[in-house]
């Protein structure tokens, strides 16, 4: 088994991440895996994040650092598409992605809400912000992939 945190939208303009329940959650969780699904916003969150465990991170819109626009990993058998979501093509043509690279598993963010959705048969999971940006929720996924 696997164990996976998924965490988007931080938005941090400068420094690390700020002390808190998800952090510590984070840090003590055990987690196999980190995913961050875009918007760090600055070099330190990735560092910070990439100290804790393996890491695979994807641009946002607001990441200055060059980042790749979309991962494809496979944890467990299973096939994870990972993209922020603000990309044009994404929004249009997720289904057509999913399609192209056999992904079972969608992982991605940009609207800063939590969500899980069926798309005819792939999980669609959305962690919402990691520190609750912009007057949203502080919120994360765990998924646990056996």
């Amino acid at each position: 088994m696997v164990k996976i945190a998924v965490l988007g939208d931080s938005h941090i303009a400068s420094g690390g991440l700020p002390n808190g329940c998800l952090l510590n959650m984070v840090k003590v969780g055990g987690f196999d895996l980190l995913i961050h699904v875009g918007d760090l916003s600055n070099e330190q969150v990735l560092k910070e994040l990439g100290g804790i465990s393996r890491l695979v991170v994807v641009a946002g819109e607001t990441d200055p650092m060059p980042l790749p626009d979309k991962e494809i990993i496979d944890v467990e058998g299973v096939r994870l598409l990972v993209i922020h979501g603000h990309q044009k093509e994404a929004r249009l043509h997720l289904r057509r992605m999913v399609n192209y690279f056999n992904a079972r598993l969608v992982l991605m963010g940009h609207t800063h809400r939590p969500m899980v959705q069926d798309l005819g048969g792939v999980l669609v999971v959305n962690p919402g912000s990691f520190t609750g940006f912009n007057g949203s929720s502080e919120t994360m996924a765990i998924l646990e992939l056996a």
